[in-house]
């Protein structure tokens, strides 16, 4: 009986070992599983489809810097609990405008606690002292300044990231920690990745939307202060005022078809501004016979906008045959090629200007 007894209280501390021990490996295995992955981002707060959505804006967003294949694994581990693991490929950069961007989503309202978990790489990002360092990324809930993160070392050391490139070190105190995580009792994730074709279709139809409404609103100006010009044509006589007007007319015409060039890539909105410039070469030479005050004035405006919008096509279109992509025109320009495109655009204007200008009667 009482080897009996002896043998079962063996097997009873043999069990609750053998129980204890893979409680404490369960945990290890999580601790280490969460480890291994990199780009991780637990949320708090937040319903499932508003957190989808700020993800899928940041993507749109960046999707000119992202790689085309890259993908987002999306958690949802309790209510109102979210995890994100995002492509290792993401970059300590990136990845910090994606920890900002989900607590300061554009045109979402909900209030969340954001971590982020990734790894301090060989990049101009962080200084020597925290490269290869484990790192928890968060928003303090002391920001104000909405354009940065902080970063809590595996260290312990505390820093300030802002997205302007500087970095200050902080004596905030926050503890690094490993999030408890178990992948194995999660559900399979909602995979997002990035769609090139469907968002740069997205960003076309909204781009068309907003130059038709500005042409609508411009072409309505345009049309209010022909009509007033002509106006004070009819009622004041022996007045300079309306071949003044009338130049400012020709230059703003021609100024709004340069600084709006998304417009004139699009065929309709180039043969309307054609049909435009023609117009108003045709009404200041009307105004010119009128009122023959400054004659040299409209001489010199009127051509204008005809001559650039002349230039803009063929130019546009050979740029296009050689780097296969549209020229942008901002200042300053986003590019060395770019910035060609704008001087011969403006050069060669001002050359097919001069050569009308010396033929007008």
């Amino acid at each position: 009986m009482r080897t009996s007894s002896s043998h079962t209280q063996l097997n009873k501390k043999y069990v609750q070992l053998e129980f204890a021990y893979i409680q404490v490996m369960g945990h290890f295995r999580k601790k280490t599983d969460c480890m291994n992955k990199d780009n991780l981002i637990v949320i708090k707060g937040g319903s499932h489809s508003d957190i989808k959505k700020a993800l899928q804006q940041w993507i749109e967003l960046y999707s000119n810097d992202l790689e085309t294949d890259i993908k987002f694994e999306f958690y949802k581990t309790g209510q109102e609990n979210h995890l994100i693991v995002a492509d290792k490929r993401l970059n300590n950069e990136k990845f910090n405008f994606l920890v900002n961007y989900l607590r300061y989503p554009e045109g979402i309202e909900y209030k969340i606690s954001i971590e982020g978990y990734t790894t301090a790489k060989k990049e101009k990002l962080y200084p020597e002292n925290i490269l290869n360092k484990r790192l928890l990324i968060y928003i303090s809930d002391n920001d104000k300044e909405y354009d940065n993160v902080f970063v809590t070392t595996e260290n312990n050391e505390t820093y300030k990231v802002d997205f302007s490139g500087k970095i200050t070190r902080l004596n905030e105190s926050k503890t690094f920690k490993i999030p408890d995580i178990d992948f194995d009792s999660l559900s399979r994730p909602e995979k997002i990745t990035l769609n090139k074709t469907e968002i740069n279709d997205k960003k076309k139809a909204k781009s068309e939307r907003s130059i038709k409404k500005r042409f609508n609103v411009i072409l309505i100006i345009l049309a209010l202060l022909t009509l007033i010009n002509t106006l004070s044509l009819l009622v004041i006589e022996n007045s300079e005022i309306s071949t003044i007007t009338t130049y400012f007319l020709c230059f703003g015409t021609g100024a709004w078809f340069f600084a709006d060039y998304k417009m004139l890539q699009i065929n309709k909105y180039y043969n309307y501004c054609f049909l435009i410039a023609a117009v108003f070469l045709c009404y200041s030479l009307l105004i010119k016979y009128l009122e023959p005050y400054n004659v040299d004035l409209i001489k010199f405006s009127s051509p204008f906008p005809l001559s650039l919008i002349a230039i803009q096509k063929p130019l546009r279109l050979i740029f296009i045959r050689l780097f296969k992509r549209e020229p942008i025109v901002d200042r300053p320009a986003p590019s060395f090629l770019d910035g060609i495109y704008m001087m011969l655009l403006f050069f060669l204007t001002i050359s097919l200007l001069v050569l009308l200008m010396n033929n007008l009667k």
